[in-house]
Protein backbone atom coordinates (compact mmCIF):
# COMPACT_ATOMS: atom_id res chain seq x y z
CA UNK A 1 0.00 0.00 0.00
CA UNK A 2 2.90 2.31 0.74
CA UNK A 3 4.32 1.75 -2.75
CA UNK A 4 0.99 2.58 -4.40
CA UNK A 5 0.65 5.82 -2.47
CA UNK A 6 4.23 6.92 -3.13
CA UNK A 7 4.06 6.05 -6.84
CA UNK A 8 0.74 7.89 -7.11
CA UNK A 9 2.26 11.02 -5.53
CA UNK A 10 5.24 10.86 -7.89
CA UNK A 11 2.96 10.27 -10.90
CA UNK A 12 0.67 13.13 -9.92
CA UNK A 13 3.67 15.42 -9.45
CA UNK A 14 5.05 14.43 -12.85
CA UNK A 15 1.72 15.14 -14.54
CA UNK A 16 1.42 18.54 -12.84
CA UNK A 17 4.98 19.44 -13.81
CA UNK A 18 4.45 18.23 -17.40
CA UNK A 19 1.17 20.03 -17.98
CA UNK A 20 1.74 23.21 -15.97
CA UNK A 21 5.35 24.01 -15.14
CA UNK A 22 7.42 22.77 -18.09
CA UNK A 23 5.34 24.59 -20.75
CA UNK A 24 5.85 27.82 -18.81
CA UNK A 25 9.59 27.33 -18.61
CA UNK A 26 10.00 26.27 -22.25
CA UNK A 27 7.39 28.61 -23.73
CA UNK A 28 7.10 27.86 -27.47
CA UNK A 29 10.11 25.55 -27.51
CA UNK A 30 10.24 21.76 -27.44
CA UNK A 31 9.87 20.20 -24.04
CA UNK A 32 10.56 16.66 -22.92
CA UNK A 33 7.87 14.25 -21.81
CA UNK A 34 8.32 13.83 -18.07
CA UNK A 35 5.46 11.36 -17.62
CA UNK A 36 6.76 9.13 -20.41
CA UNK A 37 10.21 9.14 -18.82
CA UNK A 38 8.67 8.30 -15.42
CA UNK A 39 6.99 5.28 -16.99
CA UNK A 40 10.21 4.28 -18.75
CA UNK A 41 12.25 4.58 -15.54
CA UNK A 42 9.63 2.62 -13.61
CA UNK A 43 9.63 -0.12 -16.23
CA UNK A 44 13.43 -0.39 -16.09
CA UNK A 45 13.46 -0.51 -12.29
CA UNK A 46 10.36 -2.63 -11.57
CA UNK A 47 9.96 -4.76 -14.67
CA UNK A 48 7.02 -5.54 -16.93
CA UNK A 49 4.72 -7.46 -14.61
CA UNK A 50 5.03 -5.02 -11.73
CA UNK A 51 4.77 -1.79 -13.73
CA UNK A 52 2.20 -2.84 -16.35
CA UNK A 53 -0.85 -1.56 -14.46
CA UNK A 54 0.97 1.58 -13.42
CA UNK A 55 1.57 2.32 -17.10
CA UNK A 56 -2.13 1.87 -17.92
CA UNK A 57 -3.16 4.02 -14.95
CA UNK A 58 -0.57 6.71 -15.75
CA UNK A 59 -1.73 6.80 -19.37
CA UNK A 60 -5.39 7.20 -18.44
CA UNK A 61 -4.69 9.93 -15.89
CA UNK A 62 -2.35 11.71 -18.32
CA UNK A 63 -5.04 11.57 -21.03
CA UNK A 64 -7.57 13.15 -18.68
CA UNK A 65 -5.09 15.85 -17.66
CA UNK A 66 -4.12 16.75 -21.23
CA UNK A 67 -7.61 16.45 -22.78
CA UNK A 68 -6.55 13.84 -25.33
CA UNK A 69 -8.33 10.70 -26.40
CA UNK A 70 -8.54 8.35 -23.43
CA UNK A 71 -6.31 5.36 -23.99
CA UNK A 72 -3.83 7.05 -26.32
CA UNK A 73 -1.08 7.51 -23.76
CA UNK A 74 -1.92 4.15 -22.21
CA UNK A 75 -1.15 2.60 -25.59
CA UNK A 76 2.11 4.52 -25.82
CA UNK A 77 3.12 3.57 -22.29
CA UNK A 78 2.22 -0.09 -22.82
CA UNK A 79 4.37 -0.24 -25.95
CA UNK A 80 7.24 1.35 -24.06
CA UNK A 81 6.91 -0.95 -21.04
CA UNK A 82 6.67 -4.04 -23.23
CA UNK A 83 9.67 -3.11 -25.38
CA UNK A 84 11.77 -2.33 -22.29
CA UNK A 85 10.74 -5.64 -20.78
CA UNK A 86 11.52 -7.52 -23.97
CA UNK A 87 15.03 -6.12 -24.33
CA UNK A 88 15.97 -5.88 -20.67
CA UNK A 89 15.41 -9.62 -20.21
CA UNK A 90 17.81 -10.32 -23.05
CA UNK A 91 20.41 -7.61 -22.51
CA UNK A 92 22.11 -6.13 -19.47
CA UNK A 93 20.62 -2.78 -18.45
CA UNK A 94 23.17 -1.17 -16.15
CA UNK A 95 24.93 2.17 -15.92
CA UNK A 96 28.03 0.77 -17.59
CA UNK A 97 29.03 0.72 -21.26
CA UNK A 98 26.46 -1.07 -23.37
CA UNK A 99 23.75 -0.83 -20.69
CA UNK A 100 24.02 2.95 -20.64
CA UNK A 101 23.83 3.09 -24.44
CA UNK A 102 20.81 0.77 -24.28
CA UNK A 103 19.06 3.08 -21.80
CA UNK A 104 19.65 6.05 -24.11
CA UNK A 105 18.33 3.94 -27.00
CA UNK A 106 15.21 3.19 -24.93
CA UNK A 107 14.70 6.93 -24.40
CA UNK A 108 15.10 7.67 -28.11
CA UNK A 109 12.83 4.79 -29.16
CA UNK A 110 10.12 5.74 -26.68
CA UNK A 111 10.26 9.35 -27.88
CA UNK A 112 9.88 8.20 -31.49
CA UNK A 113 7.02 5.83 -30.62
CA UNK A 114 5.25 8.58 -28.71
CA UNK A 115 5.58 11.14 -31.49
CA UNK A 116 4.45 8.70 -34.19
CA UNK A 117 1.33 7.67 -32.26
CA UNK A 118 0.51 11.30 -31.43
CA UNK A 119 1.01 12.13 -35.13
CA UNK A 120 -1.40 9.35 -36.13
CA UNK A 121 -3.93 10.74 -33.70
CA UNK A 122 -3.59 14.12 -35.40
CA UNK A 123 -4.24 12.48 -38.78
CA UNK A 124 -7.38 10.76 -37.48
CA UNK A 125 -8.71 13.95 -35.94
CA UNK A 126 -8.04 16.17 -38.96
CA UNK A 127 -8.77 13.42 -41.53
CA UNK A 128 -5.75 14.27 -43.67
CA UNK A 129 -2.06 13.48 -43.49
CA UNK A 130 -1.03 17.13 -43.75
CA UNK A 131 -0.23 17.52 -40.03
CA UNK A 132 1.58 14.22 -39.44
CA UNK A 133 5.08 15.68 -39.17
CA UNK A 134 3.86 18.80 -37.33
CA UNK A 135 4.43 17.41 -33.80
CA UNK A 136 7.96 16.33 -34.75
CA UNK A 137 8.95 19.86 -35.80
CA UNK A 138 11.97 18.86 -37.82
CA UNK A 139 15.16 16.98 -37.04
CA UNK A 140 16.71 19.70 -34.85
CA UNK A 141 13.64 20.09 -32.68
CA UNK A 142 13.17 16.34 -32.43
CA UNK A 143 16.80 15.72 -31.43
CA UNK A 144 16.49 18.49 -28.81
CA UNK A 145 13.40 16.77 -27.41
CA UNK A 146 15.26 13.45 -27.25
CA UNK A 147 18.11 15.13 -25.36
CA UNK A 148 15.61 16.67 -22.91
CA UNK A 149 13.96 13.26 -22.53
CA UNK A 150 17.35 11.70 -21.80
CA UNK A 151 17.98 14.20 -19.00
CA UNK A 152 14.44 13.72 -17.66
CA UNK A 153 14.84 9.93 -17.77
CA UNK A 154 17.98 9.96 -15.65
CA UNK A 155 16.34 12.40 -13.20
CA UNK A 156 13.24 10.16 -12.94
CA UNK A 157 15.43 7.07 -12.63
CA UNK A 158 17.43 8.62 -9.78
CA UNK A 159 14.29 9.85 -8.01
CA UNK A 160 12.57 6.47 -8.25
CA UNK A 161 15.68 4.61 -7.15
CA UNK A 162 16.25 6.93 -4.16
CA UNK A 163 12.57 6.77 -3.25
CA UNK A 164 12.56 2.98 -3.36
CA UNK A 165 15.63 2.77 -1.16
CA UNK A 166 14.47 5.49 1.26
CA UNK A 167 11.03 3.97 1.83
CA UNK A 168 12.32 0.38 1.45
CA UNK A 169 9.91 -0.43 -1.34
CA UNK A 170 10.30 -3.70 -3.20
Amino acid sequence: MKKKFIYFVILFSAIVLQTSVLPLIFHGRPVGDLVLMFVLAGAVLDGFATFLWWAVFAGAVYDFATYTTVGLHSLIFLLVVYSVSFFSRRLSVEFKGVGLALLILFVAASSVISQIILGWQTIFEVQKAHGFFGPLGGLGVFSLEISYNTILFFVCFAILKKTKSFFTIE
